[in-house]
Protein backbone atom coordinates (compact mmCIF):
# COMPACT_ATOMS: atom_id res chain seq x y z
CA UNK A 1 0.00 0.00 0.00
CA UNK A 2 1.62 3.67 -1.10
CA UNK A 3 1.81 5.88 2.02
CA UNK A 4 0.09 9.06 1.63
CA UNK A 5 2.23 12.16 0.91
CA UNK A 6 1.79 14.79 3.34
CA UNK A 7 -0.15 17.87 2.73
CA UNK A 8 1.20 20.89 1.66
CA UNK A 9 1.34 23.37 4.21
CA UNK A 10 -0.97 26.15 4.37
CA UNK A 11 -1.76 28.99 6.42
CA UNK A 12 -5.59 29.78 7.80
CA UNK A 13 -7.35 32.24 9.91
CA UNK A 14 -8.37 31.44 13.48
CA UNK A 15 -10.87 34.14 14.39
CA UNK A 16 -8.53 36.85 12.73
CA UNK A 17 -5.29 35.47 14.07
CA UNK A 18 -3.05 34.11 11.56
CA UNK A 19 -1.52 30.02 11.50
CA UNK A 20 0.25 27.88 9.52
CA UNK A 21 0.55 23.88 8.84
CA UNK A 22 3.66 23.51 8.68
CA UNK A 23 5.90 20.57 10.50
CA UNK A 24 9.06 21.12 11.58
CA UNK A 25 10.21 19.12 7.90
CA UNK A 26 7.76 21.53 6.20
CA UNK A 27 9.63 24.73 8.09
CA UNK A 28 13.15 23.77 7.54
CA UNK A 29 12.27 23.00 3.45
CA UNK A 30 11.37 27.24 3.63
CA UNK A 31 14.16 28.59 5.34
CA UNK A 32 16.26 26.28 2.22
CA UNK A 33 14.04 28.24 -0.21
CA UNK A 34 14.55 31.32 1.88
CA UNK A 35 18.22 31.24 1.97
CA UNK A 36 17.95 30.11 -2.48
CA UNK A 37 15.71 33.23 -2.65
CA UNK A 38 16.84 36.29 -0.83
CA UNK A 39 14.43 38.60 -1.86
CA UNK A 40 10.94 36.07 -1.41
CA UNK A 41 8.72 38.35 1.36
CA UNK A 42 7.55 38.14 3.68
CA UNK A 43 10.96 36.42 5.02
CA UNK A 44 10.14 36.33 9.17
CA UNK A 45 8.74 33.30 11.30
CA UNK A 46 6.75 33.27 14.34
CA UNK A 47 4.62 30.68 16.41
CA UNK A 48 1.79 30.49 18.09
CA UNK A 49 0.47 28.94 21.63
CA UNK A 50 -2.73 29.17 23.60
CA UNK A 51 -0.95 31.96 25.59
CA UNK A 52 0.01 34.06 22.53
CA UNK A 53 -3.39 33.82 21.03
CA UNK A 54 -5.32 35.15 24.03
CA UNK A 55 -2.86 38.09 23.96
CA UNK A 56 -3.43 38.57 20.37
CA UNK A 57 -7.55 37.73 20.27
CA UNK A 58 -7.15 41.25 22.21
CA UNK A 59 -4.31 43.18 20.97
CA UNK A 60 -4.81 44.06 17.55
CA UNK A 61 -1.24 45.23 17.13
CA UNK A 62 -0.03 41.57 18.12
CA UNK A 63 -2.12 40.37 15.53
CA UNK A 64 -1.24 42.65 12.91
CA UNK A 65 2.75 41.49 13.86
CA UNK A 66 1.44 37.77 13.20
CA UNK A 67 -0.62 38.17 9.98
CA UNK A 68 2.50 39.93 8.36
CA UNK A 69 4.58 36.88 9.51
CA UNK A 70 5.49 34.35 6.40
CA UNK A 71 5.04 31.27 9.01
CA UNK A 72 2.95 31.13 12.11
CA UNK A 73 3.85 27.93 13.32
CA UNK A 74 1.55 26.04 16.01
CA UNK A 75 3.83 25.52 18.78
CA UNK A 76 1.20 24.35 21.65
CA UNK A 77 -0.77 21.20 21.62
CA UNK A 78 -4.39 23.26 21.90
CA UNK A 79 -3.64 25.25 18.92
CA UNK A 80 -3.59 21.94 17.48
CA UNK A 81 -6.81 20.95 18.50
CA UNK A 82 -7.82 24.74 17.93
CA UNK A 83 -7.32 24.20 14.79
CA UNK A 84 -10.06 21.56 13.95
CA UNK A 85 -12.49 24.03 14.50
CA UNK A 86 -11.75 25.47 11.76
CA UNK A 87 -11.37 22.76 9.32
CA UNK A 88 -7.67 23.37 9.12
CA UNK A 89 -5.84 20.57 10.75
CA UNK A 90 -2.28 21.17 11.86
CA UNK A 91 -0.86 17.82 11.93
CA UNK A 92 1.59 18.05 14.78
CA UNK A 93 2.84 20.68 16.99
CA UNK A 94 5.64 22.54 15.69
CA UNK A 95 7.76 23.62 18.83
CA UNK A 96 10.36 26.29 18.02
CA UNK A 97 12.90 24.91 20.25
CA UNK A 98 12.91 21.74 18.52
CA UNK A 99 12.55 23.38 15.27
CA UNK A 100 15.99 25.55 15.68
CA UNK A 101 17.75 22.58 16.76
CA UNK A 102 16.67 20.69 13.86
CA UNK A 103 18.00 23.77 11.96
CA UNK A 104 21.31 23.31 13.44
CA UNK A 105 21.68 19.98 13.02
CA UNK A 106 20.17 20.09 9.22
CA UNK A 107 23.44 18.97 6.74
CA UNK A 108 21.94 20.47 3.98
CA UNK A 109 21.82 24.03 4.81
CA UNK A 110 24.25 26.27 3.24
CA UNK A 111 26.69 28.23 5.43
CA UNK A 112 25.03 31.22 7.02
CA UNK A 113 25.16 34.25 9.50
CA UNK A 114 23.03 35.27 12.31
CA UNK A 115 22.65 37.95 14.51
CA UNK A 116 20.97 36.78 18.01
CA UNK A 117 18.60 38.99 20.61
CA UNK A 118 17.04 37.94 24.17
CA UNK A 119 17.45 38.01 27.40
CA UNK A 120 20.15 39.59 29.10
CA UNK A 121 23.87 40.11 27.61
CA UNK A 122 25.82 37.51 29.29
CA UNK A 123 22.46 35.19 28.27
CA UNK A 124 22.57 36.15 24.49
CA UNK A 125 26.24 35.94 24.59
CA UNK A 126 26.17 32.44 25.94
CA UNK A 127 23.63 31.05 23.77
CA UNK A 128 26.10 32.18 20.60
CA UNK A 129 28.73 30.42 21.76
CA UNK A 130 26.98 27.57 22.28
CA UNK A 131 25.17 27.59 19.12
CA UNK A 132 28.11 28.34 17.52
CA UNK A 133 29.83 25.37 19.16
CA UNK A 134 26.90 22.93 18.02
CA UNK A 135 25.75 24.15 14.37
CA UNK A 136 26.76 22.51 11.78
CA UNK A 137 26.52 25.85 9.10
CA UNK A 138 25.05 28.54 11.03
CA UNK A 139 27.34 31.22 12.65
CA UNK A 140 25.96 33.89 14.94
CA UNK A 141 28.20 37.06 14.83
CA UNK A 142 26.93 39.42 17.30
CA UNK A 143 24.95 38.80 20.33
CA UNK A 144 22.51 42.12 22.05
CA UNK A 145 20.32 41.76 24.93
CA UNK A 146 16.58 41.52 24.78
CA UNK A 147 16.02 44.12 27.27
CA UNK A 148 16.74 47.14 25.38
CA UNK A 149 14.98 50.31 24.24
CA UNK A 150 12.59 49.95 20.97
CA UNK A 151 15.18 53.06 19.39
CA UNK A 152 18.14 51.04 20.02
CA UNK A 153 16.98 47.83 17.94
CA UNK A 154 16.21 50.71 15.22
CA UNK A 155 19.40 51.69 15.26
CA UNK A 156 20.73 48.38 15.16
CA UNK A 157 18.24 46.83 12.32
CA UNK A 158 19.21 50.13 10.12
CA UNK A 159 22.54 50.01 10.43
CA UNK A 160 23.12 45.78 10.32
CA UNK A 161 24.94 45.12 7.54
CA UNK A 162 23.99 41.35 5.03
CA UNK A 163 22.77 38.78 7.64
CA UNK A 164 20.84 35.82 6.63
CA UNK A 165 19.08 35.69 9.94
CA UNK A 166 17.73 37.55 12.56
CA UNK A 167 17.11 35.11 16.16
CA UNK A 168 14.90 37.36 18.47
CA UNK A 169 13.34 35.49 22.12
CA UNK A 170 11.57 38.22 24.48
CA UNK A 171 8.63 38.08 25.96
CA UNK A 172 5.17 38.41 23.97
CA UNK A 173 4.03 40.86 22.33
CA UNK A 174 7.59 42.39 22.72
CA UNK A 175 9.26 39.35 20.77
CA UNK A 176 6.53 39.51 17.69
CA UNK A 177 6.97 43.61 17.61
CA UNK A 178 10.70 43.27 17.46
CA UNK A 179 10.27 40.86 14.48
CA UNK A 180 7.92 43.31 12.95
CA UNK A 181 10.88 45.85 13.04
CA UNK A 182 13.50 43.50 11.69
CA UNK A 183 11.20 42.92 8.71
CA UNK A 184 10.60 46.09 8.02
CA UNK A 185 14.53 47.43 8.30
CA UNK A 186 16.33 44.41 7.19
CA UNK A 187 13.94 42.82 3.87
CA UNK A 188 17.28 40.22 3.42
CA UNK A 189 16.89 38.80 6.25
CA UNK A 190 15.20 35.86 7.80
CA UNK A 191 14.08 36.90 10.79
CA UNK A 192 12.85 33.82 13.38
CA UNK A 193 10.99 34.50 16.98
CA UNK A 194 12.73 31.48 18.44
CA UNK A 195 11.42 32.00 21.57
CA UNK A 196 13.11 33.07 25.35
CA UNK A 197 12.68 29.31 26.19
CA UNK A 198 14.97 28.44 23.50
CA UNK A 199 17.46 30.95 24.28
CA UNK A 200 17.41 30.18 28.00
CA UNK A 201 17.76 26.36 27.50
CA UNK A 202 20.89 27.43 25.19
CA UNK A 203 22.53 29.68 27.66
CA UNK A 204 21.96 27.49 30.41
CA UNK A 205 19.54 29.06 32.50
CA UNK A 206 16.41 26.80 31.73
CA UNK A 207 16.01 23.17 31.68
CA UNK A 208 14.80 21.63 28.52
CA UNK A 209 11.80 19.19 29.56
CA UNK A 210 12.47 15.69 28.94
CA UNK A 211 11.22 14.04 25.97
CA UNK A 212 8.49 12.42 27.67
CA UNK A 213 7.65 15.75 28.16
CA UNK A 214 8.22 16.86 24.82
CA UNK A 215 6.57 14.14 22.88
CA UNK A 216 3.42 14.51 24.56
CA UNK A 217 2.77 18.18 24.49
CA UNK A 218 3.29 18.74 28.24
CA UNK A 219 6.25 21.42 28.03
CA UNK A 220 3.73 24.03 29.82
CA UNK A 221 3.73 21.20 32.68
CA UNK A 222 6.96 20.82 32.94
CA UNK A 223 7.89 25.21 33.37
CA UNK A 224 4.45 25.44 35.32
CA UNK A 225 6.35 22.40 37.71
CA UNK A 226 10.08 24.47 37.70
CA UNK A 227 8.74 27.88 37.66
CA UNK A 228 5.18 27.92 39.65
CA UNK A 229 5.04 31.49 40.64
CA UNK A 230 5.73 33.36 37.08
CA UNK A 231 3.63 30.88 35.07
CA UNK A 232 1.04 29.81 37.22
CA UNK A 233 -1.36 32.33 35.90
CA UNK A 234 -0.39 31.71 31.89
CA UNK A 235 -1.03 28.38 32.56
CA UNK A 236 -3.90 27.71 34.83
CA UNK A 237 -6.57 31.16 33.97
Amino acid sequence: MDLEKPTAPHEFSMGGVKCSTHTISQLLAEIRALLAHRFDQPRSILCINAHIYNLAFSDASLRESLNNARIVAADGMSIVWLSRLWSAIVPERCNMTEAFRAFLHCNTMRPSTAVLIGLTQPEAERAAQCINAGSKHCTVIKAYSGFLPEENYVTLFESLGKVDFIFVGMSTPRTERTCELARRRCPGAVVWGIGAGTIRIYAGTMKEASPFYRRHGLQWLHRLINEPLVLWRRYLI
